[in-house]
């Protein structure tokens, strides 16, 4: 009985642990783009929900969430 509480409490951190780093570490989060620029780099347009992915050379516009060359 004692051995099934000691592997309980070692188990419950260990599960919680690699939870979060899956929740954390495995984001490839993007930088927002400037509403009305051009982007210099890959980066995120617009509000969440209705954002988009611009390329390099795309040109954000935020209201609408859309890139645009």
């Amino acid at each position: 009985m004692l051995k099934f509480f000691a592997v309980a409490l070692l188990a419950i951190p260990m599960s919680v642990g690699s939870a979060h780093a899956m929740k954390m570490g495995h984001s490839h989060a993007l930088p927002a783009c400037s509403d009305g620029q051009q982007a210099k780099a890959s980066c995120i347009c617009g509000p969440k929900g209705k954002s988009a992915r611009c390329a390099k050379d795309e040109w954000c516009h935020a209201f609408t969430g859309m890139c645009g060359k």
